[in-house]
């Protein structure tokens, strides 16, 4: 089976389970997340053992899962936010139990933990404000966060489809020598014809939010990828795991999200 039809599969699949899971309701939408953040959380931190390295891999694991289900009980005015304080004495044992585990470079384990957190965990428990956004008086909504995925989905293929058909010109041959200029501008011009086209179809979005969506996607998401090829290839590395056919792990599915999600919601607190 050829690379682009275990990735088609792959993809169909994980739309499929993903949209499934936000259309039934807000807890099965919560346990697929939480899921995504926790073997993205694994991933992240077995990765980092390859350069010899030695964060608090449950540390940081426990950590990150407290602030998903923090972030997502709070936006869903489940808790009160005060909750959040309660991470500030958690964020300490980083620290004390660094005293203990007597490993070497200790300030690096205590940054790389503390960077698997923010790089994964944060942008993850952001996107629980895109379906409980701020303004919103109707509870748990999925159209916010659907309409942002699809935007996700079409900018990653049409991307890729650019790349692979028309591709000529290196847009960071260092970093990522498979990406090309036709394919971020090709992405980029279906990305916001798409979100032009289809804001009727998402109830909480306008044509202008759609389209702010798409800049942000557009620009940011390449920066997101680039990014985590730069972090992969700093280790040596061609996929985060192996969980995905044709993709790899599930860093290599989400890293669009990870740098898009807290500008979009940013977007939203500001705007909306």
């Amino acid at each position: 089976m050829s690379n682009f039809i275990k990735r088609l599969i792959t993809a169909a699949l994980s739309i499929i389970l993903i949209t499934g899971s936000l259309l039934l309701g807000k807890y099965t939408y919560g346990l697929v997340v939480f899921a995504v953040n926790l073997i993205a959380l694994f991933e992240f931190f077995n990765i980092i053992s390859v350069r010899n390295l030695n964060p608090g891999k449950y540390t940081g694991i426990f950590l990150g899962s407290v602030l998903f289900i923090s972030s997502f009980l709070i936006s869903s005015n489940v808790i009160s936010n005060k909750f959040y304080l309660a991470l500030i004495p958690l964020a300490v044992l980083v620290f004390i139990f660094e005293i203990f585990r007597n490993k070497p470079d200790p300030l690096i384990n205590i940054a790389v933990t503390f960077l698997g957190i923010i790089y994964i965990s944060f942008p993850l428990s952001v996107i629980n404000y895109l379906v409980f956004y701020p303004g919103n008086i109707s509870g748990y909504t999925y159209s916010v966060l659907l309409g942002y995925l699809v935007l996700i989905w079409t900018n990653d293929t049409s991307a890729y489809i650019f790349g692979v058909t028309v591709g000529k010109h290196k847009l960071f041959k260092r970093i990522s020598p498979k990406k090309t200029w036709e394919g971020f501008i090709g992405g980029t011009i279906i990305t916001i014809a798409v979100a032009y086209l289809i804001p009727g179809l998402f109830s909480s979005l306008n044509r202008v939010d759609m389209l702010v969506f798409g800049g942000i996607i557009s620009i940011f998401g390449v920066a997101g990828d680039l990014s985590e090829s730069m972090f992969k290839r700093s280790m040596n590395l061609k996929d985060t795991g192996k969980m995905l056919p044709g993709h790899g792990g599930i860093l290599d599915r989400i890293d669009s999200v990870l740098l898009t999600s807290p500008l979009v919601f940013l977007y939203l607190v500001l705007y909306k």
